[in-house]
């Protein structure tokens, strides 16, 4: 960034910003002007970069000795919206990607019998094959727990298209429950519910029903279902 956008990364540049800001502070420079001026400079630094947008590509990709499965071109590092992965070289010609560090599991793919791993796409994590997209077997990444509305599903991690989190039964659309936080099998102390939902509040951590709507603090929760329910969390 900074040989490209010199004067913004200059010290001198924001010790004159300083000054404007405090001339309009002083209200002998309108802030209307600043942001002008600030734009005008900024906006030709910009149309300059985004002539060499493919060229910047290419500088942050780091090419891997590991080859691609499908054509056999070398497998780079690239950043997306998740972090980074691995994309074939031969992109956009060859579509091939994968987690630069997959998550091995031990379920089993349903189409070929091998090894799932966790990845990530626009609707949250799911299991793949690990020979996917070779082997089409995918799963969705479920917490194990029943769901408590219809009780034949589990539920599953899901992503909004505002990319929040949240946890809806499997069987959707034939059962819509949905909570937004991490689901915990423990019965509610209060109503019977058979699950609480995680929530943050701050640094701290408390459990909601999403039956009666009532809060309850670690301490108020048997030890070992919450130490139950961070272990099979952790095992996932």
């Amino acid at each position: 960034l900074i040989p490209r956008f010199p004067e913004i990364f200059d010290v001198g540049f924001t010790a004159r910003m300083e000054e404007e800001l405090d001339k309009v502070e002083e209200g002998t420079y309108s802030w209307q002007e600043l942001l002008k001026d600030f734009y005008e400079r900024f906006k030709a630094e910009l149309e300059k970069v985004q002539n060499d947008v493919e060229d910047l590509k290419k500088e942050t990709m780091e090419v891997t000795e590991e080859k691609c499965p499908l054509c056999g071109r070398p497998l780079v590092i690239r950043w997306g919206r998740y972090g980074k992965f691995l994309a074939c070289s031969g992109y956009p010609e060859c579509k091939y990607t994968k987690p630069l560090d997959e998550e091995l599991t031990d379920e089993k793919c349903p189409v070929c019998g091998k090894p799932m791993v966790v990845r990530y796409g626009k609707n949250g994590r799911f299991l793949a094959c690990i020979d996917y997209p070779k082997c089409p077997g995918t799963k969705p990444y479920t917490t194990g727990i029943k769901c408590p509305r219809c009780g034949k599903g589990e539920l599953i991690e899901r992503r909004s298209k505002k990319g929040k989190i949240f946890y809806g039964c499997s069987r959707y659309p034939e059962c819509d429950f949905v909570v937004w936080g991490r689901p915990v099998e423990i019965e509610c102390p209060s109503c019977g519910f058979p699950i609480l939902v995680e929530k943050k509040r701050g640094k701290s951590t408390y459990y909601s029903c999403p039956s009666c709507g009532k809060n309850f603090k670690k301490k108020d929760l048997p030890e070992e279902k919450l130490a139950s329910a961070q272990k099979s969390e952790a095992t996932r």
